[in-house]
């Protein structure tokens, strides 16, 4: 089964337009994340016997493929972006871990069911969603609690750990929700 529709075309034009007026855009590093990435990486190579391979759903400029290439902790690491040429072929095949940081809380809201199922058929063993709770007013992304986040994940996914960074702090707090695939 292949990946369904995720994003309108105007979305993706939209996002295109972004990439290609804003070098900041698609360009988060998620440090916060490292040592859960480090955590997970490990977690995975022990039950899998190997080094775990990683994929970065909607990995904008591949900033943080970068930062995760750097600390060497995945065997194989691939991404996937529609709204950037370097990263726009679809993904075929499934992946150890697969990251979907600053995705959903970006995405039209009719595609956010799709997302997740798309990371779900991609995920071998795990997946961390990174999702904005509390955006600016001006950035014109809704403000949304974690458990929207949790239920979100939790119709496709078994729920392993949710965590809050940047608690209370307007346009960084988020919630990092860790789910497995049901089957």
């Amino acid at each position: 089964m292949g990946p369904g529709r995720t994003f309108s075309s105007e979305h993706q034009r939209r996002m295109r337009l972004k990439h290609a007026t804003s070098a900041g855009y698609g360009a988060h590093r998620h440090l916060y994340l490292h040592d859960t990435m480090r955590r997970i990486a490990a977690e995975v190579a022990a039950a899998a016997g190997r080094r775990p391979t990683l994929f970065d759903y909607g990995c904008g400029k591949g900033r943080f493929i970068a930062e995760m290439t750097r600390l060497g902790i995945f065997a194989d690491i691939a991404g996937y972006d529609p709204g950037f040429a370097a990263f726009s072929a679809p993904p075929a095949g499934r992946f150890d871990v697969v990251t979907c940081l600053d995705v959903l809380d970006a995405a039209e809201e009719r595609f956010h069911d799709a997302i997740v199922e798309d990371v779900t058929r991609l995920a071998a063993h795990l997946a961390i969603f990174d999702c904005l709770t509390k955006p600016l007013p001006k950035s014109g992304f809704p403000p949304r609690p974690p458990f929207y986040w949790i239920a979100l994940v939790q119709r496709r996914m078994r729920m392993i750990k949710t965590e809050m960074h940047f608690l209370g702090l307007d346009g960084f707090e988020r919630a990092v929700v860790i789910a497995e695939p049901l089957e």
